[in-house]
């Protein structure tokens, strides 16, 4: 891991966190790792993730797969002798937001308080509005966290492991493939892979832009991955700016519906 990704992993590793669970296929169980992060508008916290790891949950939901043990992992943000919150997950109070055309890929849910503060105390807190980026410099450097899938390992019982990837990426063209004129994501090239092979299991992990400002490195939230070009190392991420306006949305019609 260079020094860039490092120093983004020491700051902005407390807004990453994942969300677990383990999956029932007749008599197999395999563990299902989501990457996401915290962001925080009008005092509510949000999990964001990408918004197709929600939809193949939902699908297998219908299907009677079964998933059990959720939790959300606070590891990142240092707290390294946790072994996850419990999570009642109910897929009611996610909002999947998928548009093919445009290119959104999100799901966002509203976190219960007693969450916040169970990850609050081991270290875990959410972006902030003033570090929502809307826009990508050319001096801005990029970088993607998560953890794939390659580096997952479950014994069956209790116990998983895997690995973080901090990623740094150069801001290409969007591959003619996409094939959308409409699309609103932006495109990315990993620049070093380091020691992991396929970044496959990364979708939903956070974007950020980092540039050097009055001597001082500060960070700003850009994305969420959503696609994954293995032949050419090109990621696609959803732009965060415009999942943030209907943030504040949901927020705004909260407080209105209190106050009525």
């Amino acid at each position: 891991m260079n020094d860039l990704s490092q120093r983004l992993l020491k700051t902005a590793g407390c807004h990453f966190v994942t969300l677990s669970c383990e999956q029932r296929l007749a008599e197999e169980k395999k563990v299902l790792i989501i990457n996401g992060f915290l962001v925080e508008t009008g005092g509510i916290w949000f999990y964001i993730t990408a918004g197709h790891i929600l939809s193949e949950i939902r699908k297998s939901l219908e299907a009677c797969v079964k998933f059990d043990r959720w939790r959300f992992g606070d590891q990142t943000a240092g707290n390294v002798f946790s072994g996850g919150i419990p999570y009642a997950f109910d897929m009611n109070e996610w909002s999947i937001i998928e548009d093919e055309v445009l290119g959104l890929d999100c799901a966002v849910l509203a976190l219960d308080p007693m969450y916040c503060m169970q990850l609050e105390a081991g270290g875990a807190i959410p972006i902030s509005m003033e570090a929502w980026g809307d826009q990508i410099a050319d001096d801005d450097q990029l970088a993607l966290i998560g953890i794939p899938s390659e580096t997952v390992v479950y014994d069956q019982k209790t116990n998983i492991k895997c690995r973080i990837a901090v990623i740094p990426l150069d801001s290409v063209e969007m591959p003619p493939e996409v094939g959308s004129a409409t699309d609103t994501r932006f495109s990315a090239r990993l620049q070093d892979l380091g020691n992991v092979k396929d970044i496959k299991g990364m979708s939903g992990g956070p974007v950020f832009a980092l540039k050097k400002v009055e001597g001082r490195w500060e960070y700003k939230l850009v994305g969420v991955q959503s696609g994954w070009y293995p032949s050419k190392r090109i990621i696609l991420v959803c732009p965060f700016a415009s999942l943030g306006v209907a943030l504040e949305s949901v927020v705004a019609a909260r407080i209105g519906g209190k106050g009525q």
